[in-house]
């Protein structure tokens, strides 16, 4: 067997094994061997790596099957930890996670503007903050980013940006610059999407609800990005002919008649008011407030027709509302749900889960740092 071939070899074994030990949470190295097929001696070897590494460690000890009493096998929650950071159209969210993905820490910080550099200080402090706040910050495996728009992670790129008005921005390089982590860049609603992978959802659609509209697809536990990493942009999905103008410049955008801003402008216009809050209009809704009711109602109407197209194209197990709407599942998911049974194919909609995100206001910080964990098997050397 050629160097390179054992070595592959090796670095998966010790991928198969973390994992095992992962999802197991207290698993002897007998086990192990049996569960995956390979001698004792090589689950020895690399158990022996990974404590040296201090990723794992010997937990309890296990029921006898004959002989002596075995030890049983955990992540060590304190061996490493990730950050993880979403910049959100209204503030920049982080967290620290250990390694059993439990929250160390977590912020949610307003910004003033769009700016690129009020994002980039933020995030540097926070960063900064957080390796203070451990007793060895060369235990940080790396940092994962989520970031609205369109992304290219394979480089770290910022593509566009509808609500920023950037440029094309090389953000991993920025980050690198300045922090000797691996850096994951990507969507910020994929990261949000990674997170409930990690919960074990396998096939589903994950929908952020807000100022804008997002959306990320999985099959079999893998994102979908698409030829040119645009798949999901459920938000820029015409749903009106002659509708209101879009930040992407395009008229009828499920975004411009479903997004946070929008419902907010529309019944601003209804009522010639000012000023008003998305809390106060749904406050009205429950009281049965009529402007209210046919401004959300409208909006609810054209987010379910999006999700019932989605839907009867790739029939998914599940639909996970993040952001904004989810804030108010009572209220208005069971509105949509019913809407969407009405619309979608009976087939498809009878077995059809429609529930919010695992992480609620934090998951696409927390699903950017469980990014990482997903990735960091690769950085074992």
């Amino acid at each position: 067997m050629e160097k390179g071939s054992f070595k592959n070899m090796k670095k998966q074994n010790q991928k198969n094994i973390l994992s095992l030990i992962k999802n197991e949470d207290g698993i002897s190295r007998s086990q192990i061997a049996d569960k995956l097929k390979i001698s004792r001696a090589t689950v020895t070897n690399i158990v022996r790596e990974l404590i040296s590494y201090e990723l794992v460690q010997e937990a309890a000890v296990g029921k006898s099957r004959g002989g002596r009493r075995p030890m049983l096998l955990n992540l060590k929650s304190k061996g490493a930890f990730v950050i993880g950071i979403e910049w959100g159209i209204d503030s920049v969210k982080a967290v620290l996670l250990n390694l059993k993905a439990k929250i160390i820490a977590d912020d949610q910080i307003e910004v003033q503007s769009h700016d690129f550099e009020e994002y980039k200080k933020i995030s540097f402090n926070l960063i900064e903050k957080y390796q203070n706040q451990l007793e060895d910050s060369t235990k940080i495996i790396g940092i994962g980013l989520g970031i609205h728009g369109l992304v290219d992670p394979e480089k770290g790129l910022s593509i566009f940006t509808p609500h920023f008005n950037w440029d094309k921005i090389n953000i991993k390089k920025v980050i690198a610059k300045k922090f000797n982590y691996p850096i994951f860049i990507d969507n910020d609603v994929r990261m949000m999407a990674a997170g409930e992978i990690w919960q074990g959802r396998d096939d589903f659609v994950f929908i952020n609800t807000g100022s804008g509209i997002g959306s990320a697809l999985v099959f079999k536990s893998k994102l979908h990005y698409g030829n040119n990493y645009a798949a999901g942009e459920l938000g820029h999905m015409k749903v009106k002919d002659g509708g209101p103008k879009c930040h992407c410049g395009k008229n009828g955008c499920l975004e411009s008649l479903a997004s946070k801003e929008s419902i907010i402008l529309r019944y601003k216009k209804l009522n010639n008011i000012k000023d008003i809050t998305f809390k106060e209009i749904i406050n009205r809704y429950q009281a049965g407030e009529k402007e209210a009711l046919l401004v959300v109602n409208d909006a609810l109407k054209y987010f379910s027709r999006a999700i019932s197209n989605i839907l009867n194209i790739l029939n998914p197990e599940a639909v996970i509302i993040g952001g904004l709407f989810a804030e108010y599942d009572q209220l208005l998911l069971k509105k949509l749900h019913k809407i969407i049974t009405e619309d979608t194919l009976n087939q498809i909609a009878d077995d059809l889960k429609i529930t919010t995100a695992f992480y609620k206001d934090f998951a696409g910080a927390v699903g950017a740092a469980e990014k990482v964990l997903n990735n960091f098997f690769e950085m074992i050397n």
